[in-house]
């Protein structure tokens, strides 16, 4: 999918998630999440020269929505390029000396698998961490933006298992992949942008339930909790997504 789209799809599905304790967690906790998820969302393709991640902008986002994105997009490069060069090189270099021949640089290799992303979110939070050590920063908020990086990524993954190309979740031990027929480019595709709305209005209906009705906000979240996946796969019936045999 394209940039723009893994932005919208994965910050509309972490604002559904949130929405229902937008009262009860404190303002900087919310940021810092929909910041990480944000960041997250465009990780796993810094494997590719041309993605958005190394862009500082994110094309296509349009609108009072896109200056929004494209604000805290210029430091999106910074990340980008500390994934793929002290991130994703080194990692290669261990499955290569561990797999040999089996492994090989590739797009949507070892960034687009479920142990290449948490490998990178680990190594990335350890980096943060230095970092605001030396600052003589707080580590409080370091967690929430690990988890929510964690979760961009694997949003993003998910979303690309609904293209022609799909995702092959256990890469480099299993080259099989998941792929559906979300065409984003050459082609007319609504299906990304109608599912974004869909999730935007989850998102504002249960930011409003606690002022309307009478169910607890722990009840809420769970609710909430159990609405995005349930979503998330009517949407990759849609997308028809299936396995694929090892090319």
């Amino acid at each position: 999918m394209r940039g723009d789209q893994h932005v919208s799809l994965s910050l509309a599905t972490a604002a559904l998630l949130i929405a229902p304790w937008a009262t009860v967690i404190d303002p900087p906790v919310i940021a810092v999440l929909l910041f990480g998820v944000f960041v997250g969302s465009l990780a796993p393709d810094a494997d590719a020269v041309d993605a958005a991640i190394f862009n500082g902008r994110i094309a296509g986002a349009k609108g009072k929505r896109g200056q929004v994105v494209n604000g805290f997009a210029v430091v999106l490069p910074v990340f980008g390029y500390t994934i793929r060069y002290l991130i994703y090189y080194p990692l290669s270099l261990v499955f290569m000396l561990l797999l040999r021949k089996s492994y090989r640089h590739r797009h949507r290799g070892l960034l687009h698998s479920f142990s290449g992303v948490a490998l990178t979110t680990l190594v990335l939070s350890g980096y943060l961490a230095l970092i605001l050590t030396w600052l003589g920063s707080s580590l409080a908020l370091l967690p929430a933006f690990g988890c929510a990086f964690f979760a961009g990524c694997i949003l993003h993954l998910v979303e690309d298992t609904c293209t022609p190309a799909g995702v092959a979740w256990l890469y480099p031990f299993s080259r099989r992949r998941v792929a559906g027929r979300v065409r984003s480019r050459g082609s007319f595709e609504v299906r990304p942008a109608a599912f974004t709305i869909v999730l935007v209005v989850a998102a504002a209906g249960f930011s409003v339930a606690p002022f309307v009705t009478d169910i607890p906000v722990e009840e809420l979240g769970s609710l909430a909790l159990v609405a995005a996946p349930v979503l998330w796969l009517l949407f990759m019936l849609v997308s028809r997504v299936r396995p694929e045999r090892r090319q």
